[in-house]
């Protein structure tokens, strides 16, 4: 009766990558968490006590119009981005390298889209045009519903 010694190593390796695996979204939830939440806390303040400040309404549009566009260009590219980059990073065989990949990258799309959040939160306080609300409310949800760490996704790109 003789045991096969790739049983053993392949639990071995099992538990090592639920090790990782807890690990890095222990990493990923809390960079997640503190960013959004200082984010939000930012945002509630800005829109709550901003000071009312005369612009030139030429100024403003143009303000507006950038922020528009940069929600409208740093949204895609960050999804794109990470998705182009993730799947690079499932091809390496060094694990450790291949997590500090998925966490750069994912670090990079939420950077991404919460500076796109943040930059119209604070045109909204200086212009206090209600048509960039909509936009910041799409950056708001994207951050809360796309960019949250997922366990079942993480533990797929690690197998």
């Amino acid at each position: 009766m003789t045991r096969d010694p790739t049983i053993l190593y392949k639990k071995i390796n099992d538990k090592q990558m639920k090790e990782q695996l807890t690990l890095l979204m222990r990493y990923l939830k809390i960079y997640f968490w503190t960013i959004f939440l200082t984010s939000t806390a930012i945002g509630i303040f800005l829109i709550l006590f901003a000071p009312n400040l005369v612009i030139d309404p030429m100024i403003g549009a143009r303000i507006e119009s950038i922020a528009i566009f940069s929600l409208l260009g740093l949204i895609p590219l960050a999804l794109w981005l990470y998705n182009k980059k993730i799947i690079s990073a499932t091809l390496p065989e060094d694990k450790n390298k291949q997590n500090t990949l998925i966490f750069k990258w994912f670090v990079i799309r939420f950077i991404l889209i919460d500076s796109a959040f943040i930059f119209n939160l604070c045109v909204y306080s200086l212009t206090k045009n209600s048509s960039l609300l909509y936009g910041i409310g799409i950056a708001f949800m994207i951050l809360l519903f796309l960019c949250k760490p997922n366990k079942k996704e993480i533990s797929e790109l690690i197998n």
